[in-house]
């Protein structure tokens, strides 16, 4: 499916999936996010594998419908799980999604990104404004794993889909995604998530959760997006702080039902 074949139907028939796939997705993440993630992942209706241990990598792709690679706070291990869990998940044709955590922030970073990218297909690239800026190389500043800046995110997204023939996605106060045809933009959701350490992290899983159900990695970003928007919205309405938020976004997630994106149909365009 295309980016300019998506509805609000559709995006409703995707989430509607999600409780009845129930889609394994292992997640080889950062320790500042994982606990979080795991959490969301549950809530949306998939299920979470956690594992940064080689050994088992084959294996665990073997059973899972989406591979989520995050190197947020990267290890050896960690580097050596996700080398052996992409050449399985390439063999077996399973979606996997890159979160180029900290991208620009050391060079160490930048290159086993560069270089996972070069040797590997993805289905997904997603990250902050900031990150997929640089990756894409139109401009934008981050600070450690955060956004300081952005560039022409509608070339950004268009050109990294292009290069690396996957769904590419930029996140911030409007989210950008492109097929490498298309760019739709999503507009929306909370100012409070800057303020949540590793809501980044929770749109990947989103956003994978949901492709892997309805096995297409352009309506399911697309759905992932417009979820974390409606969801953190909400969240902000009924939370005190950014402490309350945490616990108040897992709830507004798991309470989202296909009706809510029919009715949202607003929040997104293709420009």
């Amino acid at each position: 499916m295309r980016l300019a074949d998506c509805t609000p139907e559709k995006a409703a028939e995707a989430w509607g999936r999600l409780k009845e796939v129930r889609p394994l997705i292992l997640h080889v993440t950062n320790a500042v996010a994982a606990a979080l993630q795991a959490n969301v992942c549950l809530a949306v209706g998939a299920a979470p594998l956690m594992s940064q241990y080689p050994e088992e990598t084959e294996e665990l792709v073997g059973l899972s419908q989406g591979f989520l690679v995050n190197l947020g706070t990267p290890t050896e291990a960690a580097l050596e799980t996700v080398k052996r869990g992409m050449r399985a998940a390439g063999a077996k044709g399973c979606l996997v999604l890159l979160d180029p955590v900290g991208y620009g922030a050391s060079r160490f970073r930048v290159e086993n990104t560069n270089a996972l990218l070069h040797e590997y297909s993805f289905s997904i690239i997603k990250g902050n404004a900031g990150e997929i800026s640089l990756l894409a190389g139109v401009g934008g500043a981050t600070k450690g794993v955060d956004a300081l800046s952005a560039g022409d995110l509608k070339r950004g997204v268009q050109e990294l889909a292009r290069k690396y023939g996957c769904v590419a996605c930029a996140t911030g106060e409007v989210d950008y995604l492109s097929d490498g045809e298309s760019v739709v933009c999503v507009s929306g959701g909370s100012s409070m998530l800057p303020y949540l350490s590793g809501s980044g992290c929770v749109a990947g899983t989103v956003v994978l959760s949901a492709a892997a159900a309805c096995k297409s990695a352009e309506l399911g970003t697309l759905c992932g997006l417009l979820a974390m928007g409606i969801a953190s919205e909400r969240a902000e309405a009924k939370s005190s702080g950014s402490g309350t938020f945490a616990s108040v976004l897992i709830d507004e997630l798991h309470r989202l039902n296909p009706e809510d994106f029919r009715l949202e149909a607003r929040r997104w365009q293709v420009i």
